[in-house]
């Protein structure tokens, strides 16, 4: 399981991360300025969407809500890769719990426990000022 999160985020952060959007070495520190219901308007369903493309093996819905950077990072390629390791490992996409969000450098870090078909991990969807979807960790 852990290879695969790592290969995932590698495939997926690798472009963003070399551009310096997200800083892996600083610590994240919640935040009490986070509007929970605003933030979760535009995070649930950018969330649900990105989830569902990534099930369904579906470029253009996985990267629907995803900011410049996302959609120059994701191939079709990537996306198959990507969508196989998941699906054999954790099975179909079922469900999301809203865990806790976050602020790291300009970032808002939405926490969310997901359900798949084959058991559940921690996924971090990591949203930019333009409430577009710059990333997406599993845990």
């Amino acid at each position: 399981m852990r290879k695969i999160a790592y290969l995932v985020l590698f495939l997926i952060m690798l472009p963003i991360l070399i551009g310096g959007a997200i800083s892996c070495k600083s610590s994240p520190s919640p935040s009490s300025s986070l509007d929970e219901s605003t933030l979760r308007a535009y995070a649930d369903p950018a969330t649900e969407t990105t989830l569902q493309g990534l099930s369904e093996n579906n470029l253009a819905k996985y990267i629907q809500y995803g900011n410049a950077q996302f959609k120059a990072a994701v191939t079709q390629q990537i996306l198959d890769t990507t969508a196989s390791q998941i699906s054999g490992e954790l099975g179909t996409y079922q469900s999301k719990e809203f865990l806790r969000t976050e602020e790291q450098e300009g970032y808002v870090i939405v926490h969310y426990k997901v359900q798949f078909t084959k058991g559940s991990v921690g996924v971090r969807m990591v949203f930019d000022n333009d409430h577009l979807d710059a990333g997406q960790w599993f845990e």
